[in-house]
């Protein structure tokens, strides 16, 4: 047989291969950007890796584009959405030279209270004493069959009068003596015969200041300064026992 006769295809891979080759190519790159695009956290990154695809198909406008109505240029949704982001972005940053004072730990949680509703009447004590009189104590128990049972928090805050403390007085000031006063209402509705779970109460010492009574001298007169007042909070115990997250 002579040689031209022979019908043996040309030498190389053919062209159909070749587009086909660069269509898987393009397809892989298309499942690599999803798959980058998944990983992506934050929204400002993932902004700027969307308009990046979109310039890079022709997107973005310019002298190759017409305008249309559904342009994403010209869309307000995309405008506002990055209006919020750039608001976000700016309340988390400072405009205060002095970074701060540097803790323990770095996130602070605030719990927002609410209102704060007072629960019976003033116990009131004896001039520079912290004990419950038995008068103070009937009127406790009133006022913890009102608040027991619930998960709210109570608020113990304690004062004093003027001139409450004397030389030989056991507390040191008037911090201390209001403060015991609370102490000694935290103590008795948490006992046995009362209880009052411990976990809902908080101690607040004012010493003499909020007075009821002003420009008043003799011991009597003063009785309504010397008092724990006892207050209801709209805040669960709960919110306070929050794991910390990081």
């Amino acid at each position: 047989m002579a040689k031209d006769d022979c019908n043996c295809p040309p030498e190389g891979a053919p062209e159909w291969l070749v587009t086909y080759g660069d269509m898987m190519t393009l397809l892989l790159c298309f499942f690599v950007i999803l798959v980058s695009l998944s990983e992506i956290k934050k929204e400002d990154q993932y902004r700027a890796v969307v308009e990046a695809v979109q310039k890079a198909f022709g997107m973005k406008g310019g002298g190759g584009a017409m305008p249309t109505q559904d342009n994403p240029e010209m869309s307000l949704i995309p405008r506002l959405d990055e209006v919020q982001l750039q608001r976000k972005k700016e309340k988390e940053h400072s405009n205060a030279d002095d970074p701060g004072i540097e803790g323990r730990e770095r996130e602070v949680t605030k719990v927002r209270e609410g209102q704060k509703f007072a629960v019976g009447g003033r116990i009131t004590f004896e001039p520079g004493s912290s004990d419950l009189t038995p008068l103070a104590k009937r009127g406790l128990k009133v006022v913890a069959k009102e608040i027991k049972g619930n998960n709210t928090k109570i608020e113990l805050t304690g004062h004093a009068a003027r001139r409450e403390i004397s030389v030989n007085s056991p507390y040191s000031d008037l911090w201390a003596l209001s403060f015991a006063r609370a102490k000694a209402v935290m103590d008795f509705l948490t006992s046995e015969e009362v209880g009052i779970r411990p976990e809902r109460i908080r101690l607040v010492a004012n010493a003499e200041n909020e007075p009821v009574k002003q420009k008043v001298y003799g011991w009597a007169q003063l009785q309504p300064n010397r008092r724990v007042e006892i207050y209801v909070i709209e805040a669960l115990v709960s919110d306070f026992d929050r794991a910390e997250t990081e």
